[in-house]
């Protein structure tokens, strides 16, 4: 018998023809067919989308959204888009929608607001909403807190399950539930229950004889949120409750949130290694971008100045072989990269938390043995390279082991540095990029001419 032939599955549309579509009906201003097409797609894609269109259909297509999939969209959408559409858009709408978001997603909205408009934006909220934002930004930024969501549920230990039960039922939780947590009367945290060992437990049984009490992670609300990420990660947890400093349990922070901050993280680290401070959206001002980056150009534009102020210390040297002259690019380049490669390492172990402050010696000891490996093979191949283009065997000497003892230094630099700035509590992402390229280039400089003037005393 011959098999019928399966139909033909419908392709799923790309990001492009998305695109295409909702662009061809914004040109035709066929609004109804416009809300038809995003009613069936997701928000989240919605919200990839929107960085494509101008600003007026980029808000077109804002306000055919209802107000919980506007919620999501405002949250996922990049910051740019968000800011132009939060200086457009409506105070009773952006109220309304912030009413659906989880209140940690409405306090970061918030905070993008223009501070003379965020007190009306708050009077039109809802009032225990507003509250708990307001609460949310009193907080210190980057703390676990401000990314926490207030929003739990807990029960006492003399409780049994089917009080719990009832009582979960009662509540408006937004966003997934994965423990129950177990308070006193001044609601300090006493343990959890997961939500599966809740509803699977016998009728009648006591909360305090299935809640767990051991390896309980909870921290602080002042705590560092990286460090609220690196216990997630660390004991693979999928919500992390937050406690204050009497222990009294008031929010919780999810997987999602913290996905959220380890891109935010990342992508502000890249901007301190290259000099921007900030990650730049392309919505600042020509004066707060040039405040970002000029502090940095103008430190290696004096590290350059010492860099000549060294060479010219060193005039002789380069007189007597003109020689040494061309290989000086050669040094600062090889030691500066050398330099970045090592605290980049650094920077990102002391980020995921594989590096361990106190052993700051095992370390430098392991850079320092990648670091002879690597100055030893680029200056055999420096020396054989110097004897070949300059026919001159001192010149090779003198490039070969410059080469070795800066690159040796840079690594070294490299590791110290950083680590040194985590312990003084400062961004080891500072430490990263023009600082220690700068540096490297003066010091590798000073290397060079000084082993140069001890081989040709």
């Amino acid at each position: 018998m011959a098999q019928k032939k399966n139909p033909a599955k419908k392709r799923e549309p790309t990001f492009e023809d998305r695109v295409r579509k909702l662009a061809g009906l914004l040109e035709d201003s066929r609004r109804s067919e416009l809300r038809a097409l995003l009613g069936e797609m997701e928000p989240e894609d919605i919200a990839e989308i929107l960085g494509e269109f101008s600003v007026d259909d980029k808000l077109i297509i804002f306000n055919s959204l209802d107000v919980g999939k506007a919620a999501v969209v405002l949250d996922d959408t990049d910051s740019p888009t968000r800011l132009q559409i939060l200086q457009k858009l409506d105070s009773d709408k952006l109220a309304k929608i912030l009413d659906e978001m989880p209140v940690d997603e409405a306090a970061d909205v918030v905070e993008e607001v223009p501070e003379e408009e965020r007190e009306d934006i708050l009077d039109l909220m809802e009032k225990e909403d507003a509250e708990e934002v307001e609460e949310i930004l009193s907080y210190p930024e980057d703390t676990a807190a401000r990314v926490m969501n207030p929003d739990f549920v807990y029960v006492r230990e003399e409780n049994d399950v089917e009080d719990a039960i009832s009582h979960i039922r009662s509540l408006e939780i937004e966003g997934e539930i994965f423990y129950v947590y177990v308070v006193d009367d001044e609601m300090r945290l006493r343990g959890i229950v997961p939500i599966r060992k809740l509803l699977t437990a016998p009728k009648g049984t006591l909360i305090h004889s299935i809640m767990e009490t051991k390896d309980i992670h909870s921290i602080l609300v002042d705590k560092d949120r990286e460090e609220a990420a690196l216990m997630i990660k660390k004991y693979d947890l999928t919500s992390l409750p937050v406690v204050d400093h009497e222990g009294k349990l008031v929010g919780r922070i999810t997987v999602d949130d913290i996905i959220d901050v380890i891109d935010e993280e990342m992508a502000e680290d890249i901007s301190r290694m290259t000099g921007t401070i900030e990650e730049e959206h392309g919505t600042e001002t020509t004066m707060k971008a040039t405040q970002n980056r000029l502090p940095w150009l103008i430190t290696c534009m004096l590290g350059s100045i010492i860099t000549g102020l060294v060479i010219q210390m060193f005039e002789v040297t380069l007189e007597e072989t003109i020689a040494l002259v061309s290989f000086i690019p050669v040094i600062t380049a090889t030691g500066g990269n050398s330099g970045v490669q090592a605290s980049t390492v650094v920077v990102r172990g002391i980020a995921l938390g594989h590096l361990d402050l106190t052993k700051i010696g095992e370390e430098v000891w392991r850079q320092l043995k990648i670091a002879i490996t690597l100055g030893l093979v680029c200056g055999i191949v420096l020396t054989a390279l110097a004897n070949f283009w300059k026919r001159n065997s001192v010149v090779g000497m003198i490039v070969g082991l410059s080469i070795l003892l800066v690159v040796i230094w840079s690594n070294i630099t490299g590791v110290v540095i950083p680590m040194t700035f985590k312990k003084l509590r400062i961004d080891p992402a500072i430490a990263s990029g023009p600082l220690i390229t700068t540096m490297n280039d003066v010091v590798g400089v000073f290397i060079y001419l000084s082993v140069a003037s001890v081989f040709l005393a």
